[in-house]
């Protein structure tokens, strides 16, 4: 059956499927100029999502809310990612979305390597799976599959919920299996990251030197309050307090939550980005506390966060880069003409980026992120080409 977005035309809510070319001399210019200063066995895109129906057995599952119109919101968006990635058929959903993102790092000249994240399922507080509150669940026997598959595109993330009764020795064993660092959405999977049930997870984190990877901030496929505050930045201090490497998402980036450090039964509600820049500007988690800057660019985000990260030197050693693809491949989301209004790129760069974008939104992200700048003080601030290669101070694991 030929996916719900191809049938509705969704080619002008997100990109088509395959690349269009041949790119123009201005095209390969900018992207021989982005790759600049870079060792492309270092680069690597540190949010990278692999997701599935389940198609070929490989033991994905979106939930029905997402694949039924008695959620009309919930199905168009997730159509749109099943376009964004490539996928033309549902019943191949899982292969074709591989495959998409095979193509796209095989046909760049140079490429870099993706951190292909697993996403584990929601989960009681008793610690048990709960399939039906899950968004969807990407197998950490999958992911890792493919990284073994693809050694030279893929490295493995693996997600594990800290309540499982089995949680550290799923964590041993995905690390003896290749992953090097561990994937969290806690508003998504019912995870409190101050909660004392943590511990043993953060302190096998620790022992096995395996970075920690967590959205922070307000998260748009949840609806539940309590489920939301679950993305407070400010819960991050107790993984950091056991030597955890933590790297935050996004620099959460997004919405506000309770500024619990006030010690007030209701807080007043703070920029999730604040918090984070608290957290960051605490000396304590200097070394431990890591931000990623995917999603900045994304037309729900741009504005004075991306500013800041591209202004402050200091910042930005403590920063890596991530596309959380397959979203820059969708045209609602990202807006390269929000992007220039704003002030990051120029209307030449907007226009080859564009084209660039129809060809491949993967290395589009990549291009852009390195085009961008902000002018302050007659300084042209950038991002650090130390920032798009491996930190050895957050992968220990991951050799280049």
């Amino acid at each position: 059956m030929v996916g719900f977005g191809a049938r509705l035309g969704h080619r002008r809510l997100a990109r088509p499927a395959a690349p269009e070319g041949p790119l123009s001399d201005a095209a390969l210019k900018l992207i021989e100029e982005a790759w600049a200063g870079l060792n492309p066995a270092k680069v690597l895109d540190t949010h990278v999502h692999i997701v599935g129906n389940g198609a070929g057995g490989t033991g994905c599952f979106v939930s029905m809310r997402m694949r039924s119109w008695s959620s009309p919101r919930e199905y168009l968006k997730y159509t749109l990612y099943e376009t964004a990635g490539g996928v033309e058929e549902t019943e191949k959903c899982d292969a074709q979305y591989v495959d998409r993102l095979v193509s796209l790092l095989r046909n760049q000249k140079p490429h870099g390597r993706a951190l292909i994240f697993a996403f584990d399922q929601f989960h009681d507080e008793q610690g048990k799976p709960v399939k039906e509150a899950s968004e969807f669940f990407t197998p950490n026997d999958y992911v890792l599959g493919l990284a073994k598959k693809y050694p030279e595109l893929f490295v493995a993330c693996a997600s594990i919920h800290p309540y499982r009764a089995d949680a550290v020795e799923a964590l041993e064993s995905a690390v003896a299996q290749g992953a090097v660092a561990v994937k969290w959405l806690p508003n998504a999977m019912n995870i409190h990251p101050g909660n004392a049930k943590c511990d043993a997870f953060y302190e096998a984190l620790k022992r096995l030197q395996v970075p920690l990877i967590t959205h922070a901030g307000e998260e748009k496929a949840v609806h539940a309050e309590a489920l939301q505050r679950l993305g407070n930045p400010l819960y991050l201090r107790r993984p950091l307090e056991h030597g955890v490497t933590v790297v935050v998402a996004h620099c959460a980036a997004l919405g506000q939550n309770p500024d619990v450090d006030m010690g007030q039964s209701e807080p007043p509600q703070v920029d999730n980005f604040a918090l984070f820049l608290r957290l960051m500007n605490e000396p304590t988690w200097n070394g431990l506390l890591y931000g990623d800057v995917s999603a900045l660019t994304l037309v729900n985000r741009v504005g004075e966060p991306l500013k800041r990260v591209l202004c402050d030197g200091a910042l930005q050693k403590r920063l890596i880069n991530g596309s959380d693809y397959p979203l820059p491949a969708i045209n609602v989301l990202m807006q390269t003409g929000v992007v220039a209004k704003k002030g990051f790129l120029t209307a030449v760069q907007r226009d080859v980026l564009n084209e660039i974008d129809r060809h491949d939104p993967f290395l589009f992200d990549f291009v852009m992120k390195r085009c961008l700048r902000w002018q302050q003080d007659g300084v042209s601030h950038r991002f650090a080409d130390e920032m798009f290669m491996v930190r050895p101070d957050v992968f220990p694991r991951l050799r280049v």
